[in-house]
């Protein structure tokens, strides 16, 4: 019988090799762990530089230039999960040699991010804890991608639909493929460039600008935690927690304005626009818990196993039935 490892080695091999530290007792240390690249590679640096900062920087840039270009030039798809993988290897493919492969790690338990316990803040603390949140093992995101996106698909991409159902259909499927969250990396730049052409291409344009972070002075209007760029991601993680559209779908409204005139697929039609800078934003800090990531064991690490909330907490949205 083969013994599991005890930690993921897929998730390892995202990283520069020199870059990962060992204690004592042969787990990966991966906190200054730099993830390969392809930028400066050379003889003496084949996967890529390890500084990173610099590759943080670099990645913006990219990243913004190619965003720009699907601005100009949407790349034509099915909105299946090929044409999500064909976009985020379009933003990506001047920083990572996996741009539009789908993660590959944890393969066999959840991938997690620490983020606000939303539950406990809609009990009325106001300063919550931060508690980890689970996403779809590696080896799921590609049968539960691909379902979210076929029931998409059999409501004609959302076409046709008023404006208060485009937002609600919007949002329940935007909120289920951040819960597949199928790139290693990356994965809320691809949904923003992805759900807004598929917001254009129905008629509405969605506002990337909106969600720019608001002036610490300035007061907020139908704001549950700040400005419209924190509801986006308090909303995902009370989606990840109990399966409640509710705030998302109030950030999604905010930004989903009807469109000047109806798509015609013609060159006057208008392309989707981006703020990348907003984008960015909307990506913000989610440290990642290593021990949890690495070993799918809610005993490592110190983290806590009532932190870890209950299994596939959304599971009941029967947008994920194969």
């Amino acid at each position: 019988m083969t013994r599991p490892r005890p930690f993921s080695q897929e998730w390892i091999d995202y990283f520069i090799p020199s870059t990962v530290h060992w204690d004592a007792t042969g787990f990966p240390d991966i906190s200054g762990a730099v993830m390969r690249n392809l930028v400066r590679v050379s003889a003496d640096r084949p996967y890529g530089i390890t500084d990173p900062e610099v590759l943080d920087v670099y990645e913006g840039l990219a990243t913004y230039k190619r965003m720009s270009e699907l601005r100009r030039e949407p790349i034509p798809g099915n909105y299946d999960l090929t044409h999500l993988r064909r976009i985020h290897h379009h933003l990506f493919q001047d920083v990572y040699p996996w741009a539009g492969e789908l993660r590959t790690a944890p393969r066999d338990w959840p991938m997690v991010k620490h983020g606000p316990d939303v539950q406990a803040y809609r009990r009325g603390v106001r300063n919550p804890p931060e508690i980890a949140h689970r996403y779809f093992a590696a080896k799921e995101i590609r049968g539960y991608g691909t379902a979210v996106l076929e029931r998409m698909a059999a409501k004609n991409h959302l076409r046709g639909l008023d404006r208060e159902t485009f937002v609600d259909e919007l949002t329940k499927v935007w909120a289920r493929i951040n819960y597949v969250h199928p790139f290693r990396e990356g994965n809320t730049r691809a949904q923003f460039a992805f759900f807004t052409q598929l917001s254009a291409d129905a008629g509405y344009s969605f506002q990337t600008a909106r969600f720019q972070p608001a002036e610490a002075n300035l007061p907020h209007e139908n704001s549950l935690v700040g400005d419209l760029r924190e509801q986006f991601v308090w909303g995902r993680f009370e989606y990840m927690q109990t399966g409640d559209t509710t705030l998302l779908r109030e950030t999604i409204d905010a930004a989903v304005v009807v469109a000047s005139a109806p798509p015609d697929r013609t060159e006057s039609t208008p392309a989707p626009s981006y703020d990348l800078s907003a984008v960015r934003t909307a990506t913000a800090g989610h440290p990642r818990p290593i021990g949890r990531m690495l070993s799918g064991s809610t005993e490592s690490r110190g983290e806590s196993v009532e932190a870890l909330g209950p299994e596939r907490a959304p599971a009941h949205d029967a947008g994920y039935e194969l």
